[in-house]
């Protein structure tokens, strides 16, 4: 994930190039407006990059679709409209429903994050889609006690391995 900005400062095509010679195998650009969208993916689809959109929920069924037909690889359906960071809990109903609807204009598998700042949201987000990101807490541990982001990570992971499945781990 990553912003329109450092896209912009360093060109599409040689970041795309870049991040593929690294080894990704997507990037997803979550400010990305319609007017830049053309050209990310046409440097993203070049490079052999996959590019999952962020879709905003207050999209009319059209605007679900127009965004879904541009995406490659995934789409990303916030958990919540709060902020990146926050710490209160996930609107899980508003969540499953714009699942479905996601599910109803594209085959794309359906990735959630924002707000999945316990393993118990965690575990109530996860039954919803196909993956979850868990992004904020991991960072918070790195960057305050280093030595605990590995459990931290792995108690996560213990939270989602029951929805684990072989789509998902791909």
């Amino acid at each position: 994930m990553t912003y329109w900005n450092p896209v912009s400062r360093h060109g599409p095509e040689r970041l795309a190039r870049l991040l593929a010679d690294a080894g990704a195998v997507g990037a997803m650009v979550v400010d990305l407006s319609d007017d830049q969208a053309e050209r990310w993916q046409a440097a993203a689809k070049a490079a052999n990059l996959s590019t999952p959109r962020l879709v905003p929920r207050h999209l009319t069924d059209t605007g679900l679709a127009t965004v879904a037909a541009d995406a490659s690889g995934w789409l990303y359906a916030s958990a919540s409209t709060a902020p990146t960071g926050y710490r209160g809990s996930p609107d899980v109903p508003a969540l499953a429903d714009f699942t479905r609807r996601l599910r109803a204009v594209s085959p794309l598998l359906v990735v959630s994050g924002v707000v999945i700042s316990t393993p118990a949201l965690a575990e109530r987000v996860a039954p919803l889609v196909n993956a979850v990101v868990i992004g904020t807490p991991i960072v918070r541990a790195l960057m305050t006690a280093p030595e605990r982001a590995p459990a931290t990570t792995a108690t996560f992971a213990q939270a989602l391995n029951p929805y684990a499945t072989t789509e998902t781990r791909a």
